[in-house]
């Protein structure tokens, strides 16, 4: 019989802590959740889902409140810097691992990767470029003022008129394109690979995943959605690829025209993804010039391989990249 007690005793697992000390620090974490994390910086939400998403910010405010030290380390690296082995296009992928140490020891690990075929890297926006002052500001002319091709002055072009046939503007190569420099990209690729080990590391350790998601803005299709979605119905009609440019230079009235010029802009890929940028911006409502001018400066920071939200955040800080 005692030899039965003694094996039931080594086969229970004995709390780390008391009740009373778990209960207590279920509440700091709570308060420092609801105190110190804010909505659209450190964490946001994501359509589809029950809660919102942990961000980098929001990550490395958890892991200093929990005296928590990452250390990330490569598990799998490929870079084929001439495209050889991937059928003559450049190809990078991390996977790196993220561990959490508190007074040296491990508390929690997690895996994260990211690579140069994901679409946010893999292509960009391409527009028309004027071959004069090299700015892409090229819109198509109405009919009424003669046609062909103007160098919009009000998108900061320089006013030049170009034929309806002029090849230096109708051969260029428009809409979604790959992205020859994605070598320049190479480090943000890892950062991102470290920046969802992160995340998802912090998770584990602190228990939070009763408040958080993983970024899930960085595994599905779609823009991130800071705060609530307002809805708006997309009008765009079934000629939309004729009209796209005639509406560069037309006057934006109402909500569905100011989404479907952000779209006919290239500063969003739809209409759905410019609801979002006027939304996550605090931007229903204001006037036409200042949607613009700040939606521009969001696909500025995009471009520089930034994820939505650390875009948005940046914008809404009044921040603008070089």
């Amino acid at each position: 019989m005692t030899e039965q007690n003694l094996i039931v005793k080594q086969d229970f697992l004995a709390p780390a802590i008391g009740v009373k000390d778990a209960l207590q620090a279920y509440q700091d974490k709570k308060e420092f959740i609801e105190g110190v994390l804010r909505e659209g910086v450190d964490f946001g939400v994501v359509p589809g889902s029950t809660k919102p998403a942990l961000l980098k910010p929001g990550a490395e405010k958890m892991s200093s409140f929990f005296g928590l030290r990452p250390s990330f380390s490569d598990i799998t690296v490929i870079e084929d810097w001439t495209g050889e082995q991937h059928g003559g296009e450049q190809f990078f992928y991390y996977r790196q691992k993220c561990s959490l140490y508190r007074a040296g020891e491990i508390i929690g690990t997690a895996d994260g990767s990211c690579n140069s075929w994901e679409k946010k890297y893999r292509y960009r926006q391409s527009d028309r470029m004027c071959p004069i002052c090299g700015k892409t500001a090229i819109i198509k002319g109405k009919i009424e003022y003669g046609g062909g091709w103007i160098c919009f002055g009000k998108k900061g072009g320089c006013g030049e008129k170009f034929t309806d046939q002029d090849e230096r503007i109708t051969k260029q190569e428009t809409g979604q394109v790959k992205n020859l420099d994605i070598a320049e990209q190479v480090n943000t690729i890892l950062k991102m690979a470290q920046k969802r080990a992160l995340v998802a590391a912090i998770l584990i350790a602190t228990g939070a995943s009763d408040y958080f998601t993983q970024d899930i803005e960085d595994y599905v299709p779609g823009e991130f959605v800071e705060g609530k979605v307002t809805e708006i119905q997309d009008k765009t009609p079934a000629n939309h690829d004729e009209k796209q440019d005639a509406a560069k230079s037309e006057p934006i009235k109402g909500p569905a025209q100011i989404l479907q010029t952000l779209v006919a802009r290239g500063l969003a890929e739809n209409i759905p993804a410019a609801s979002t940028i006027v939304n996550s911006l605090g931007l229903v409502g204001k006037q036409d010039e200042l949607v613009i001018r700040q939606a521009q400066i969001y696909r500025g920071w995009r471009d520089t391989g930034l994820s939505s939200p650390e875009a948005f955040a940046k914008t809404l800080g009044g921040m603008i990249p070089d």
